[in-house]
């Protein structure tokens, strides 16, 4: 294309030349020399709009702006139209713009995407080590409903790459802090904090260090992280000394270099501890124990010992006498010359000095870790004492040591209790709560008075005939040693029907024919007996005894009493009702509550007689969906709805109760109501679920049998396109231009390009350009600039020394076109010293023979030149 240019420049000033030969020619003011555009490359999405202006430069080298007045032209408005300079985008794809004036014709490329909606990114923090890396996942969902992974499209970028980078979604962690880690994409910015070998705290397992001259101790330095990790960092700190004639560090490891004190500092991450060093070359301090643990009253001897530097062999002295001992505290534990006196519960620090030294150990006295009652519970009458025992368990491990007498004492609720030192005083009958708390630690217990933990009857049932009765014992059951109590006296007794049948201190008496229920209350407690009085010949009902259901629906049953004496009596609520599985349905006086899915027995009893109904919740005998497959392609919505025939044969229409479920979600998604939704090209089967039943229906979308170009071979010039179109045949037979959906490639980009089947050219060569679709792949043979023949107007041509002769190149291309290649094509000279030749045209520079070659598109061809 350069090379074209360069010979129609070369043409125009030829032209120019010669016409000033003839004439003088004066350029008019307003005669235009080139149109310029502010874009020649357009990015935009589905829905946006930008704005070219178009500039005339004149050849008086004035200016002016005619975007106005420019004729605009898209050669794909399905993909971008433009009108007076301003561009919108239409659909996905490419589009090439044309913009002329006076003559003057300036393309732009565009490039049309889907509008991004939003963006999401997979995690919300990264907490990386040194070194480690952690990818980030993007996803664009666009305005059409698709989504696509776009990690590697958008435009990342670290606002501290000291810290951490980022280069297509990895994030890699260079150094201890902290960075905002920021994605792009179209209009769609995403940004998370990424935090590099942050630690919570940092922790030397030793704050105070004492070393002899020339003594080394090595110091652990634990690092814990923010998912509870801890690691020993001592190698990796940055260790630092304020006085380092005293003592220096190394990777954790301390060296005493001459007497005196000095600190450590560990610095790791952000976080940073201290370590106190004492070096000294006379003397070096051990106490016999570090932690000690007393009963109250006891006593304990400590022991101290130095160690010299310029002792012989460096054995410990015992210095227990001549040390200075000091407790934090002397009103928990006092100390002389090392031996201990625990004075009362609690923890002190005893501190041993000699010289400038110091050490210290912790004193517990009488603390315990864990308290323990020996009743939880504690059942008692009114006006009955109680006794609750309070044990402790130490540090030591010893157990059962009784704290009763020690423990301070309190009670929620003291107008039903009252308690000091365990003892338990009750008042009234209630629940309230008992607390002991002893060495700062604390423990309840549950305290019920006159409370009994359930009700019993001598019978819940009661069958007998008019004027008969029964005497019912009722019972309260106590957690304690009264075990059950008669207390039939002392309850109230109450029948649900006078008429059926009275009762008196649990003595029933039957008045009439019927069902009644007789209530004991006691406290908040309360117990029923069913009562039948008269014989029951049989139960019956006046519903269908096969009940169908929907889940959360409600039905009432009815049953009626049919007696020996041929009276009838409805006894619903008399009766005593029993679901076979409570997970489908429930019942109370008759009223059936549907839970779950599934079959159940629900049974009506009165006195020995029985009714049973057989309840079906949200069950299906058979499913039947609307369309048994479907076939569809992308952008397309389809609904599927659902019948379900119950046990009865009555059909419903279940579709929005179903439970709905795609095989793959990535290639077709089903709402709760049987939406099916096209995400991408594939098959996919869609079940449907209901009442224990289910069923499937096969989906294909843009399913592709096989896919047809329009070209089968393709022949081209250099800078030539041509566009290529692309036919799928779908599964159901139908056919669709896929051209500027599909994948396009060309098997070597140096000689051409596509895009949206449109093949543009670059250089000479042979080449495959394929599609790809719906999983299907095509290909075509491309072959460009490929000659036939190479020849030349002459073969052999004699000349004088010092004229000039022109040769005429001539390509003959496979397809038989012919083109005079004289200017592009290459010309040399076997001796340049006879003859000289440059774009066909041939110098006699000396006398000779000379050999002419011209090359072009790899065929060469020879002409023979003499010089006389």
């Amino acid at each position: 294309m350069f090379r074209f240019t360069r010979i129609m420049l070369l043409l125009t000033i030829i032209l120019v030349a010669t016409s000033n030969l003839t004439r003088t020619n004066v350029f008019a003011a307003d005669e235009i020399s080139s149109l310029v555009l502010n874009k020649n490359e357009v990015s935009l999405e589905v829905g946006a709009t930008t704005n070219l202006t178009a500039t005339a430069v004149f050849v008086s080298n004035s200016t002016e702006n005619v975007t106005v007045k420019t004729d605009w032209v898209s050669k794909a408005e399905d993909v971008a139209t433009v009108y007076a300079g301003v561009v919108t985008g239409k659909k996905e794809g490419t589009a090439v713009l044309t913009a002329t004036y006076l003559g003057k014709t300036v393309f732009v490329n565009v490039t049309v995407t889907k509008r991004v909606k939003t963006m999401t990114k997979d995690k919300q923090s990264i907490d990386l080590r040194l070194g480690g890396t952690e990818n980030i996942s993007l996803t664009a969902y666009y305005d059409d409903g698709t989504d696509q992974i776009v990690t590697t499209k958008a435009d990342w970028t670290s606002n501290n790459n000291s810290v951490a980078t980022v280069t297509n979604g990895l994030v890699k962690g260079l150094s201890s802090g902290t960075a905002i880690i920021t994605a792009k994409y179209n209009n769609q910015t995403l940004s998370l904090p990424v935090n590099v070998e942050i630690v919570k705290r940092i922790d030397a397992k030793k704050s105070q260090v004492s070393l002899l001259l020339k003594g080394e101790e090595k110091v652990e330095l634990i690092a814990t992280y923010p998912n509870g990790d801890k690691v020993d960092v001592a190698d990796k700190a940055e260790w630092e000394t304020d006085k380092g004639t005293v003592a220096d560090v190394l990777n954790g490891v301390i060296t005493g270099y001459g007497p005196g004190k000095a600190t450590i500092t560990a610095s790791y991450g952000t976080q940073t501890t201290t370590i106190k060093v004492d070096v000294d070359n006379a003397i070096k301090l051990d106490i016999d124990k570090q932690n000690v643990f007393m009963k109250k009253n006891g006593k304990e001897a400590l022991k101290l010992f130095a160690t010299y530097a310029n002792t012989g062999n460096g054995a410990p002295e015992d210095i227990t006498e001549r040390a200075e001992w000091t407790s934090s505290n002397e009103n928990i534990v006092y100390v002389y010359k090392g031996n201990l006196t625990a004075n009362s519960i609690g923890e002190a620090t005893i501190t041993a000095k000699f010289g400038e030294k110091t050490i210290t150990t912790v004193v517990d006295v009488d603390v315990p870790r864990r308290l323990e009652l020996d009743k939880e519970v504690y059942s008692l009458q009114v006006g009955t004492p109680g006794q609750l025992k309070l044990y402790a368990t130490y540090a030591d491990g010893s157990t059962n040591n009784d704290v009763t007498d020690s423990a301070e004492w309190s009670v929620d609720n003291d107008a039903i209790a009252f308690v000091t030192k365990g003892k338990i005083t009750t008042y009234k009958s209630g629940e309230t709560k008992v607390t002991a708390t002893y060495g700062g630690k604390s423990i309840t217990a549950k305290v019920l008075v006159d409370i009994p933990t359930s009700l019993e009857l001598s019978k819940k049932t009661v069958n007998f005939q008019v004027g008969a009765s029964e005497q019912i014992t009722l019972y309260a059951v106590y957690p304690d040693e009264r075990g059950k109590v008669d207390i039939t006296s002392k309850a109230e007794w109450l029948s649900s029907s006078v008429e059926t049948a009275s009762v008196n201190n649990g003595n029933i008496t039957g008045i009439a024919t019927g069902a009644a229920s007789v209530s004991a209350k006691y406290g908040t407690k309360t117990a029923t007996v069913k009562v039948s009085v008269g014989v029951i010949d049989s139960l019956t009902t006046t519903e269908k005894t096969n009940v169908v259901m929907k889940k959360g629906g409600n039905q009432q049953l009815v049953v009626t009493a049919k007696y020996t004496d041929s009276t009838t009596k409805e006894v619903t609520t008399e009766a005593e009702w029993t679901s076979s599985n409570l997970k489908v349905a429930t019942v109370e006086d008759g009223k059936v509550t549907a839970i779950g899915s599934g079959e159940t027995q629900v049974t009506a009893t009165v006195g020995n007689k029985s009714i049973t109904f057989s309840v079906q919740v949200d069950t299906a005998n058979k499913l039947v969906a609307n369309i048994p497959y479907l076939i569809f392609d992308l952008g397309e919505v389809k609904q599927i709805t659902l019948s379900a025939t119950d046990s009865l044969d009555a059909s419903h229409d279940v579709t929005s109760e179903a439970e709905w479920k795609s095989s793959n979600p990535l290639i077709a998604q089903v709402s709760n109501s049987g939406v099916v939704t096209p995400v991408t090209r594939g098959k996919v089967t869609i079940t449907a679920t209901y009442g224990g039943k289910s069923i499937t229906i096969p989906v294909e979308i843009g399913v592709v049998q096989k896919l047809e170009v329009d070209q089968r071979f393709i022949a081209m010039k250099t800078g030539q396109s041509v566009q290529v179109r692309l036919t799928a045949t779908l599964s159901d037979g139908s056919t669709k231009d896929v051209t500027e959906d599909a994948a396009w490639k060309t098997s070597n980009y140096k000689i051409a390009d596509v895009i949206g089947g449109l093949l543009t050219t670059t250089a000479p060569g042979k080449l495959t350009l394929s599609a790809n679709f719906g999983g299907k792949t095509i290909t075509v043979p491309v072959e460009i600039g490929t000659l036939k023949y190479l020849k030349t107007n002459v073969v052999k041509l004699d000349l004088k020394e010092g004229e000039a002769g022109e040769i005429q190149a001539i390509a003959t291309y496979t397809d038989g076109f012919e083109e005079d290649v004289t200017k592009p094509a290459m010309w040399t000279s076997s001796n340049i010293m006879i003859a000289d030749v440059k774009d066909g045209i041939i110098k006699a520079t000396g006398k000779g023979t000379a050999t002419i070659t011209v090359s072009f598109s790899n065929l060469k061809t020879k002409v023979s030149v003499t010089i006389k």
